[in-house]
């Protein structure tokens, strides 16, 4: 009997999860699996976690929340063979958007449970102590983020009451960027660093990034408007909306970036706090996460 762990934030994204909870017992039954929870604390989730799994040895676990609650997992599950199935119950579902996991709940549970095609997945790693799985930024976006943990409001109007605050105490910035091939000088109101395309709303960062390639993309806005800014937060729509806003991308494996003051910082939507310098570097397919797919997928993808 294939045993499953749920791991579950039970604030995240403002949701009841009585209805999941009901379902995961239900399912269980007609699929026949074995199963337990977790529930995240904010307080020493990782070692709970990690202790869980060593007793337990669950076959699957299962990131019942958002980015931050997929990232939680996926840290604690770096280079082993346990794959990681996707409930998208967070506020945007980031992660969850741009490997196309169902929004409809039955439908995402389902894969998680019974998906049999697992696809490689980077990881970013920061100032050598900080892990990333889907996007971080400086900048405007992060003091949304901050704002936005600070008021304890998990909701999407929540995000949406904190971008005009954001914005009006928003300062452009100016940044030194190091690759391993070049140095940019640049300047904007946000840098993001990006594993995946697209935000959890949709609106793509950049049109040729990979989840499994062993790069990452830092983007850079160098001018942002109040229009555009709501629409980053609030749209669903998969498509630019200004298509030069994001044409400043530099792909590369690893970079140090010298930024000219204290800046906030923010991975996978949890504020990490105020930063001047950052590294960034890429750990090559560190875990695997259950995706869409089929046999005739799985040969064209080449991902199992």
């Amino acid at each position: 009997m294939e045993k499953i762990l749920f791991v579950m934030n039970p604030v995240s994204g403002g949701i009841d999860k009585d209805e999941t909870i009901l379902r995961i017992h239900w399912l269980s039954v007609r699929e026949k699996f074995d199963f337990k929870f977790r529930y995240t604390t904010g307080e020493n989730d990782d070692e709970t976690l990690q202790a869980e799994i060593d007793w337990y040895r669950p076959d699957r676990v299962v990131a019942c929340g958002g980015d931050g609650t997929v990232l939680l997992v996926a840290r604690n599950l770096i280079n082993t063979d346990i794959p990681i199935g996707i409930l998208p119950l967070g506020s945007a579902n980031g992660l969850a958007t741009e490997l196309t996991i169902p929004e409809i709940l039955p439908e995402a549970l389902e894969l998680a449970v019974k998906g049999q095609v697992s696809r490689p997945i980077d990881l970013l790693r920061f100032n050598e102590k900080y892990l990333g799985i889907h996007l971080g930024d400086i900048g405007v976006n992060a003091l949304i983020v901050k704002n936005y943990a600070q008021s304890g409001d998990r909701r999407m109007v929540g995000y949406a009451r904190h971008l005009f605050r954001a914005f009006q105490e928003s300062e452009q910035m100016q940044y030194t960027i190091k690759t391993p091939g070049e140095t940019y000088r640049k300047e904007g109101y946000m840098l993001a660093f990006a594993n995946a395309r697209r935000f959890g709303t949709g609106v793509y960062l950049s049109l040729n990034g990979s989840m499994s390639d062993g790069r990452f993309e830092i983007c850079n806005f160098q001018e942002i408007q109040l229009e555009e800014l709501i629409n980053l937060g609030l749209t669903k729509f998969e498509l630019f909306l200004d298509e030069e806003m994001y044409s400043d991308v530099i792909s590369c494996k690893e970079a140090e970036i010298e930024i000219n003051r204290e800046v906030d910082f923010q991975i996978d939507g949890e504020y990490i706090g105020k930063v001047e310098h950052l590294t960034i570097s890429t750990i090559e397919s560190a875990v695997r996460i259950i995706v869409p797919g089929g046999e005739d997928e799985e040969e064209e993808t080449g991902i199992a």
